[in-house]
């Protein structure tokens, strides 16, 4: 290990050492995604994230050359997951109430397993920085990576609602709003925080309580649809 006395942009030299084993992209992405869950995106800083993961800021924009794409690559790798669990669960050719039951299991598992995301969705969807508009419908601009991941798991979910609509397995509703509370009923709860569990009682992600969630949140929202 070297001495690094590099000064950062904001003219604050970092002194300490350098470590000099090999840091891998999925590191970076693991550590900034607690650091934007827990800050959102204006509040991390490249140089808080650098000392994170203990590399140097140059260092870290070898791997992600401004802040926005580390972002944007962050949102990417944490849809993937999702996208992921939800693929087999909406392309086996179960009937349309079965399917839902088992992607709302397949949200919950992936939310359950990664305490940060619940909360870096929660933020990516409502913050105005660095995504004013996501670019899902006309924003002008090309969609990034996690835009086209989160259209398709959108469009997925709205492909089982009409098809449920249209076997007379969920009553006729709008498609949006269906959509948006399901959003809220999934990814609200595990981004709750203190609140969810004083309204709970117990922790969150415990065993016990995401189990719970799984049967509730299903069949909260499948009696909502039922025709």
């Amino acid at each position: 290990m070297v001495p690094d006395r590099e000064r950062f942009e904001d003219g604050e030299a970092r002194e300490g050492p350098i470590l000099t084993v090999p840091h891998s992209s999925e590191k970076i992405l693991e550590s900034a995604e607690s650091l934007f869950a827990a800050s959102g995106y204006s509040g991390v800083g490249m140089r808080q994230l650098a000392v994170a993961v203990g590399l140097s800021k140059s260092s870290l924009f070898h791997h992600f050359p401004t802040k926005r794409e580390l972002y944007a690559a962050v949102l990417d790798r944490a849809l993937e997951r999702m996208e992921e669990g939800l693929v087999p669960e909406c392309e086996d050719g179960a009937d349309p109430s079965t399917r839902l039951d088992r992607w709302i299991a397949s949200i919950v598992g992936v939310l359950a397993e990664d305490a940060p995301m619940a909360r870096l969705m929660m933020r990516a969807l409502v913050d105005e920085e660095p995504f004013p508009a996501l670019a899902l419908d006309g924003s002008g601009r090309e969609p990034m990576a996690f835009e086209v991941r989160l259209a398709r798991i959108l469009d997925r979910f709205r492909a089982l609602l009409e098809a449920g609509i249209a076997d007379g397995s969920f009553r006729p509703v709008s498609i949006g709003d269906a959509i948006q509370s399901t959003i809220g009923a999934l990814v609200f709860h595990f981004a709750s925080g203190d609140l969810g569990e004083a309204l709970i009682g117990e922790p969150i992600f415990s065993r016990a309580a995401v189990s719970r969630r799984r049967r509730e949140v299903s069949e909260f929202i499948r009696r909502g649809l039922v025709a």
